[in-house]
């Protein structure tokens, strides 16, 4: 995927903040140090995502487990840069659209030389509402040439809802192009239920908040509560809770909800080492099964 169109866009991003005002403060800092950083690392072929994997759970084994990307810069230091801060001026700005046209495609290209043979890319589904990031990354998805039949994947992580309905036509070509989409960050709010009807039939993922994961089986927002929602609105999703803490506590899910498909935390280990865990703590839970059964 050639650079140069990514280097403008960038570029163009640069002078819409500059030109905003004349004393750039805060969270305008922030946008202008992250644009830096991804103009650098893009001129350099540099790598611009981290990854955090999707684990599989026991009986959804998949060589093609999926991973997200997660944004990582660093400022002209090379200290880390907090990516919230730099995507809130945009969100704030209106220029979420233009954002999420760069990453989305800077996703794409690091996909095209990377291990991982399925990736997820958060947007903003209000992006999906913008001609110019329609046109460009169905264009560079067909490039590409995946397709809903190859193993290689994109997975289109919507983390908002919007207040206009979403155009089927639209999302349905983004999936004849080989792209997925996952609903994340569900709870139990009235945008969730609103989000969840704007991909019904679409969405092949439910990833669920990291709140209602780690909840009290008594909270009104708890994992059950979620689970129940999402089963009756999405039956067919594949489902990943997020925020898991450990190795146990995914095993503690699968034991109280064996149709989660997917684990994901930012502290859990590599797919390898959880494996090994797992089977580790499943022999050590055996015997005790074996007693009281």
């Amino acid at each position: 995927m050639d650079a140069g169109d990514l280097l403008s866009r960038i570029e163009d991003l640069q002078q819409k903040i500059k030109s905003e005002s004349q004393q750039l403060e805060g969270k305008a800092n922030y946008a202008l140090a992250c644009l830096e950083s991804l103009y650098i690392a893009t001129d350099k072929n540099d790598l611009i995502f981290g990854i955090e994997p999707w684990h599989p759970m026991a009986g959804h084994g998949s060589v093609l487990s999926p991973c997200e990307y997660l944004l990582r810069l660093n400022d002209e230091n090379g200290e880390a840069l907090p990516p919230y801060p730099a995507i809130m001026y945009f969100y704030d700005h209106g220029l979420t659209a233009e954002l999420d046209t760069v990453l989305f495609l800077c996703g794409l290209r690091q996909f095209e030389r990377d291990d991982e043979k399925q990736v997820s890319i958060n947007i903003s589904a209000k992006s999906l509402q913008s001609s110019d990031f329609i046109k460009t990354v169905l264009a560079a998805l067909e490039a590409m040439g995946l397709a809903p039949n190859k193993p290689e994947k994109i997975i289109i992580e919507i983390h908002e809802s919007t207040s206009e309905v979403m155009s089927r036509h639209v999302l349905e070509l983004f999936q004849k192009f080989g792209a997925s989409f996952a609903i994340d960050d569900v709870g139990l709010t009235i945008k969730d239920v609103f989000r969840i009807s704007e991909f019904e039939g679409i969405a092949d993922y439910i990833k669920i908040d990291r709140h209602s994961v780690c909840a009290h089986p008594e909270d009104p927002q708890s994992l059950a509560q979620v689970m129940s929602l999402v089963r009756s609105l999405l039956p067919g999703a594949v489902v990943i809770a997020e925020g898991v803490k450990t190795t146990q506590h995914a095993m503690q899910i699968h034991s109280d909800y064996p149709d989660i498909q997917y684990v994901q935390g930012l502290y859990l280990p590599t797919r390898e080492v959880f494996a090994q865990e797992w089977e580790e703590l499943a022999k050590k839970q055996s015997p005790k099964e074996e007693a009281t059964g």
